[in-house]
């Protein structure tokens, strides 16, 4: 039962890449040509932006690359978190001197980071560099705990900053400095993103460069800054049509599974590619879908069977969708964005439906699992399909498809909700082969094309409007986000602080079963998010029956993940 356990805290416990060790995330990782690639990427001279949903693996590239530098002689890494960016929020709801100070934030991390990586190395930073880093570590801690009338008083600034990397630099004996900036736009406000990009496009130096990991659809870059001319774009998202990938995952199932596990799974033919598929290209979501499996085999003695995996990837299509639909309390302005976009993802689910079905009445052979939708794509599309990205419900192919006049954008949903909700033309309870077939064997000449009137309704970009909160005396829309009165009415617009809004969100709002759900609220007090949080040693889950300490990890840390992420 030991070896049980450990093998699910490998599965269940630790999702993200920055809650591992370094020994555990160099065993547990599968690198294949394209992820050496994108390590090399991070190490070289030039701005780089790692973007894909979460889940795809970008702080997992980050802190390899951190571990792999400092093995080296050539390049310092300084590895930063930014994930608590969202505590500052509320600062920007408060103070005029917010934006000053969320810079200093930004440039203090990085000194504190520097100092970090010096004593992985063994080295005492530098005289002059010391003072800095006692300076950045006051500076952060009170920043973020929101004490700023105690932040130290601080001249740092991005030449200075790079003034003393490359002190350290010197120091280490190194050519250069990489900056790995992890969660760096996600969390962020927008006034928070244009201002990290603002400094981002200055961490350059011929002893300096940057890079950063991004998320599609919900980061703002400040108009100065060009994605491809001032940093190149590197896309992580695993692609499943790609030749590696099943074997890719197979060997992620390989390491995180104990033996037993892993044979039980391969003895069901073609069941590890059906996950893999199911995951649909984001690492993540196949460790959560293994972890599912592993827990209840142990449970109900069901030997790995099609019906765990089918509960599992019922789990995965609902969890996908949650954390779309939780950017309604993330980005309340785009909060009509996000129930179109639950409207697109129900249309192309019916509209794949439909077309598969007629094809299995008509007995024609080939599935599609993609939709190719007519352009114009209005400026509202993009940003919605973006938000869809990012949660990884939807997937832009890049490029256009043409078929005469005609232009089309291809769009394809998360695979795990095409086989939950039928959409594969397969009947209610398809063989595993059948469903491997039709998402891995598709033929090029079998094409589903609409409209977006034909999925939305004529009157799609007149609902795409930004919410951007009423007044609460008259219920006038404000009129931009920045007013502090009604232009109706004139009186004072309340300031909502969306970190606090996160904090008191339901515990509903987490992406786990309706099953687990409903124990949590019979057995315990908790229903909001910030009881998660505030229950550091997660005593209260370890009451609730049948949640030990992995599932107490694991809810906690998709607590975190609703909140920093």
């Amino acid at each position: 039962m030991v070896e049980q356990q450990d093998d699910l805290q490998s599965l269940g416990g630790n999702f993200r890449a920055e809650d591992l060790s370094r020994a555990e995330l160099e065993e547990l990782t599968v690198l294949s040509e394209r992820e050496s690639e994108v390590l090399r990427a991070l190490e070289s001279p030039g701005q780089r932006l790692l973007i894909g949903p979460r889940g795809s693996g970008k702080s997992t590239y980050l802190k390899l690359a951190y571990y792999q530098a400092l093995d080296e002689s050539r390049v310092l890494p300084v590895y930063v978190n930014y994930s608590k960016s969202i505590t500052l929020e509320p600062t920007f709801r408060t103070s005029a001197n917010a934006l000053p100070l969320f810079r200093q934030w930004l440039l203090a991390q990085i000194v504190y980071g520097a100092a970090q990586t010096l004593l992985e190395l063994g080295l005492e930073p530098p005289e002059r560099f010391a003072v800095q880093v006692g300076q950045a570590r006051e500076l952060v801690s009170a920043i973020e705990r929101r004490r700023v009338e105690q932040a130290p008083e601080t001249t740092m600034d991005v030449t200075g900053v790079l003034d003393l990397l490359e002190v350290c630099v010197r120091h280490g004996g190194r050519r250069r400095a990489v900056l790995l900036l992890d969660d760096a736009a996600h969390a962020f406000a927008p006034e928070q993103q244009r201002e990290f990009f603002e400094v981002f496009g200055a961490l350059r130096s011929r002893w300096v460069s940057a890079k950063a990991a991004v998320y599609p659809g919900v980061t703002s870059y400040t108009p100065r800054f060009h994605v491809g001319h001032d940093a190149q774009l590197i896309d992580v998202w695993l692609r499943p049509d790609q030749p590696a990938y099943l074997e890719m995952l197979r060997e992620i199932a390989a390491k995180r599974l104990d033996r037993d596990d892993y044979a039980r799974l391969e003895r069901r033919e073609g069941l590890l590619e059906y996950l893999a598929l199911a995951s649909f290209g984001i690492p993540r979501t196949f460790i959560v879908m293994l972890a599912k499996i592993v827990e209840e085999n142990d449970a109900t003695k069901l030997q790995a069977s099609v019906l765990l995996a089918d509960e599992a990837i019922v789990e995965a299509s609902e969890s996908a969708l949650k954390v779309f639909t939780s950017l309604q309390a993330k980005l309340p302005r785009y909060r009509n964005f996000v129930e179109v976009g639950r409207e697109l993802v129900d249309a192309i689910l019916g509209a794949i439906r439909e077309y598969n079905d007629g094809r299995m009445i008509s007995g024609q052979s080939g599935r599609v699992s993609t939709i190719l939708v007519q352009e114009p794509f209005p400026p509202e599309v993009h940003r919605i399909v973006g938000l869809l990205e990012y949660a990884g419900v939807v997937r832009l192919q890049p490029g256009t498809v043409s078929n005469g006049p005609r232009t089309y954008r291809v769009l394809v949903p998360h695979y795990a909700l095409l086989i939950s909700r039928t959409a594969l033309g397969l009947g209610r309870n398809p063989s595993v082969g059948a469903a491997v077939t039709a998402l891995n064997g598709r033929e090029s000449r079998v094409r589903l094309r609409r409209q977006l009137p034909s999925l939305l309704g004529a009157d799609y970009v007149s609902r795409c409007r930004l919410d951007l909160g009423a007044c609460a005396v008259c219920g006038a829309q404000r009129e931009n986000a920045e007013a502090r009165f009604c232009a109706n009415c004139g009186s004072r617009l309340e300031q909502v602080s969306v970190f606090e809004e996160l904090l008191d969100a339901s515990v509903e709002e987490l992406p786990i079963s309706s099953a687990l759900l409903a124990r949590i609220r019979e057995h315990s007090d908790i229903s909001k998010i910030k009881h998660i949080l505030l229950d550091e040693e997660r005593q209260a889950l370890l009451k609730i029956p049948y949640i030990g300490q992995v599932r107490a990890v694991r809810i906690r840390g998709l607590a975190e993940e609703f909140v920093y992420e």
